[in-house]
């Protein structure tokens, strides 16, 4: 049997690592935009209970809030999408009232004197102070979510609570994470 030489072997090798040499580059960029998640908010507009001067504490220099007018009501956040949780900011600083910074001012035309708006989240009987402007956390990650919120009727010192109206409005930013 013919035995190949080793030369022409090395020649058969040879042109098919040049060709496994020659080769190119190319570039290649891919980019986007993450969004935050988001979700559909409901407006809340709620009439709390008529009641008389006299269910506020009777001393210029009580504060205290006027449990007969609790009214219990909720933020809904509806088809939420990638969203773990939310920060909620109430108002800002200035929709406080001057002399008692977490409670809501009253800003009625035919104000009630000495008497302002407490918000405070979860339920009437369980929950905590909003303090206008001030940011506040909640996390979830369902596709809907309601804040539970309780306002109330509230005194500051000063003087005593007259007839006159009690309304307080103001925006609600939101950041979701």
């Amino acid at each position: 049997m013919a035995s190949l030489h080793p030369l022409l072997l090395l020649g058969l090798v040879l042109p098919g690592a040049a060709l496994a040499q020659a080769g190119g580059t190319a570039s290649f960029a891919m980019g986007g935009q993450i969004e935050a998640g988001t979700c559909a908010v409901g407006s809340v507009a709620r009439t709390l209970p008529e009641v008389t001067a006299n269910v506020f504490p009777q001393s210029a220099e009580g504060t205290a809030g006027v449990p007969s007018s609790y009214t219990a009501f909720a933020l809904s956040l509806t088809r939420c999408a990638g969203v773990l949780g939310a920060e909620f900011v109430m108002g800002t600083p200035a929709d406080g009232e001057p002399t008692h910074s977490n409670l809501f001012r009253n800003k009625a035309a035919d104000a009630a004197p000495f008497a302002a708006i407490w918000l405070k989240a979860g339920t009437c009987a369980s929950s905590s102070t909003i303090t206008p402007g001030a940011p506040f956390s909640r996390d979830f990650s369902t596709p809907e979510y309601e804040l539970l919120l309780c306002a109330q009727y509230a005194k500051y010192r000063g003087g005593l609570v007259t007839q006159g109206g009690i309304s307080t409005d103001f925006t609600v930013t939101i950041t979701y994470r």
